[in-house]
Formats: structure tokens, sequence, C-alpha cells
């Protein structure tokens, strides 16, 4: 099926200059830019990675407007006209296409969103998509792509952590536990820390290149119940539990440990980035 539409496509693409775009409906022309060699169409994916610009002509001038979009549970009538959505539904990875249609077309579709908000558009208005096909799998698939890429970004990180021991002499000081390393810069015989109790703690948190972009002081301390999720990074809350009242460790946390695949929220810490932490149990509340 996919090779006949794609002779079809050549075909048109290739008989005159005036045919150069395909009708999808009366409304929407096609025109195949790049043909991708994935075997699984976006309507039988669950996952879906695009790149997609659009571009219209407002007041004699071009405006385009590039973006980027991830969708999973895809479903095309997000859409919104049949036509387009059917027909984006047939392509695969790697494909590259341009639809030129009015914008009623894409008017109060996901797409709409995407055009540039200072433009004020008519419903004949043409504009013209540009869409890429970066990525298009099954959920099982998708997964194992992701735990591949997970492990292979772990790889380069454990690699960056590594390095940094070796230049920073502390091979020998160094104690492990899973992809953790640490060491106590305050040791202290005194009450363990229990999974259970109330916590004041503080801390301060850097990259491998030594730039502090988080930090709570003794003095204003976090308060937290290690019972209680999500309070403190995995990395932190894992060796909280190995401290006893009043130590300081210090801590190389990679980032699935850390702010995770996708950096932190604030954007302030990268997507895959190891860290050092420095923390201190300031004081056991029960």
């Amino acid at each position: 099926m996919r090779i006949g539409v794609f002779i079809s496509l050549v075909a048109l693409l290739f008989s005159c200059e005036s045919s150069e775009y395909s009708s999808v409906s009366h409304q929407i022309k096609k025109k195949l830019e790049v043909f991708g060699d994935g075997e699984k169409e976006i309507g039988d994916s669950d996952y879906l990675d695009l790149n997609f610009g659009t571009s219209v002509i407002n007041d004699e001038k071009s405006v385009y407007k590039e973006n980027h979009l991830f969708l999973s549970d895809f479903d095309s009538s997000i859409f919104g006209n049949k036509n387009l959505g059917k027909d984006i539904n047939t392509l695969v990875t790697g494909d590259s296409v341009i639809y030129r249609m009015p914008y009623s077309v894409l008017k109060n579709s996901i797409l709409d969103l995407y055009i540039d908000n200072q433009v004020i558009l008519s419903d004949s208005q043409t504009v013209t998509l540009f869409m890429r096909c970066n990525l298009s799998m099954g959920k099982d698939e998708y997964l194992a792509y992701r735990e591949e890429q997970v492990q292979k970004g772990l790889a380069i990180e454990m690699e960056l952590i590594e390095e940094y021991i070796l230049k920073e002499n502390l091979g020998g000081k160094l104690a492990r536990k899973g992809d953790l390393f640490y060491m106590k810069i305050k040791e202290m015989n005194s009450e363990k820390v229990n999974i259970s109790d109330d916590l004041a703690i503080a801390y301060s948190c850097r990259f491998l290149n030594g730039v502090e972009f988080n930090k709570v002081d003794v003095k204003s301390p976090l308060f937290l119940n290690l019972s209680s999720p999500s309070q403190v990074i995995p990395g932190i809350e894992s060796i909280l539990k190995e401290m006893n009242e009043g130590e300081f460790y210090r801590i190389i946390i990679p980032s699935y440990l850390g702010f995770g695949e996708d950096g932190s929220s604030d954007g302030t810490v990268p997507a895959h980035t190891p860290i050092i932490a420095d923390v201190q149990v300031v004081e056991i509340l029960s």
C-alpha cells in the first residue's frame, strides 16, 4: 500500500510544475518532500514525535513559526479536519511533507495553537504547514526505545562522573550505593535517621564544573519526612537514609536519580545532567 502511494506521489511530483502538489481534498494540497523509511504508519502508533512549522503571508510579509510536538496516546482528531488527519495518519518515520490549505481547516485544532498569535487571519487565508515525522512507535516499541536511550545517556553520564572523580582525586574517598557516589565530610556518632522521622536538612547543589544552582541554609532548613515521597530528589533521599543526625555528606548523582531526562522544571538544570549535592541532617525532630 505504501509503495503504491509513493509511486503515485512521485508521478504527480514530476508530471508538471502545476501539479507539484497533489490533492488531499478540495481544500488541502500536499507535497511529499522526503519519503521516510519507517514501517509503522502514524495512524497505527501510540507515540508520535513531530517537527512542524506554519507559514502565512501577513501584510505582504511571510511569517514563519517552527515548533516541536510530542504526543502519546495519539489520535489524529487533534488535527481537526478529518481529511487532514486521515492523510497525516499515513505518514511514517522520516516522512517530510508540505500542506497548503485555508486557515479555516486548521482553525481551532491543536496546530492553530502554534500559529504566531500576533497574526490575525481570515478563514480563507492560505496557511502552509511543514511537517516531519521524527518518531512513530507503538507502546511496547517506544518503551524499549526509551530504555535504550536512558541507558545510553546514563553511560555517558557515568563517564563524566568518573572523569570528575579522577580529576578531583576522590577515588579512594568515595563509597558507592548503586549509581550514587558519596563521602562523609562530617561524621557523627549520633542517632541514625529512620524513614519515619521528621527531619530538618540543609543542602547545596552544583554542577560538576562547580557552579552552584540551589542552596538551603542551615539557618532556614527544609523540613521533611522520608516516608512522604518526592520532597527531595531520589539521590538525596536515598543517602539521607544512611546518615546520622548532624552528619554532612557529599553525593555525586546521575540525572535519573536527580532532575531526570527533562531537567528541572524551571530550566536551571539541563536534561541528562549529573550533579553534586552537599547534604546535612541538621536535626532529627521525631
